[in-house]
C-alpha cells in the first residue's frame, strides 16, 4: 500500500508541474514566432533568436507619441534597494525609436535572480534625461502610473526559465495625469 501512496504522490506532482510545463513552453513558441515574424532591434538581439535558453525578454514597447529620439531600456532586480536606484541598474541600452510602430527588443536578464523589474523611457530629444513634460515612459505589467514612482510589488515579475514575452506602454504626462496615449493628441 505504501508503495501505491508514492506513485500516486509521484504522479499527483508530475500532473501539477505538467500546466507550468506546459505555460512555458506556450510562452518559448509565443517568442519564438514573434522573434521571427518582426524585427528585433538592439544590440541583444541574438539572445532572444529561436532555441535561445538563457533568460531574456522579448520585449515590445507601444504607444509612442510621435517617432523621433530613442528607447533607453533598463532591467533592475525587484527589489526595494534596487529598483529605479541610480547605477543598480543590471542591463542598460539605447536603440533609435523606429521610423513607424513600436519597437521590440531583445532584454537579456542577467544575474540569475528570481525577480525583476524593467524600465522604457522614450527620450525625445536624445538628451539622456527623463523630462517629464516630454518624455514617455513605461514599466513592466503596465500599472497605471502617476506622478510618484510605482511599487516594485506593482511592476515585478519572475524571471522566464528562457525567452519570454512582455509589452510595455508608453504613458506622457498630460494636464496633471500620467496616462497613455490614446489615438491622436
Amino acid at each position: 500500500m505504501k508503495k501505491r501512496s508514492l506513485g500516486a504522490l509521484a504522479l499527483s506532482l508530475a500532473l501539477l508541474a505538467a500546466p507550468a510545463t506546459f505555460a512555458q513552453a506556450k510562452v518559448e513558441q509565443e517568442a519564438a514566432s514573434l522573434s521571427s515574424a518582426v524585427k528585433v532591434q538592439g544590440p541583444h538581439a541574438a539572445s532572444c533568436a529561436p532555441g535561445a535558453t538563457k533568460p531574456a525578454l522579448l520585449l515590445t514597447v507601444t504607444g509612442f507619441k510621435d517617432q523621433v529620439g530613442q528607447v533607453r531600456v533598463k532591467a533592475f532586480r525587484a527589489s526595494e534597494d534596487e529598483f529605479l536606484k541610480s547605477r543598480k541598474d543590471l542591463i542598460r541600452f539605447d536603440v533609435p525609436v523606429p521610423e513607424q510602430g513600436d519597437l521590440t527588443v531583445c532584454l537579456p536578464l542577467p544575474g540569475g535572480h528570481p525577480a525583476y523589474a524593467v524600465t522604457v523611457l522614450h527620450d525625445r530629444d536624445m538628451d539622456g534625461k527623463t523630462d517629464l513634460w516630454s518624455d514617455g515612459f513605461g514599466v513592466s505589467n503596465n500599472p497605471r502610473l502617476r506622478l510618484g514612482k510605482p511599487s516594485v510589488r506593482q511592476v515585478a515579475f519572475q524571471a522566464p526559465a528562457a525567452v519570454g514575452v512582455m509589452e510595455i506602454v508608453l504613458n506622457y504626462v498630460s494636464g496633471l495625469s500620467v496616462r497613455p496615449i490614446r489615438g491622436t493628441e
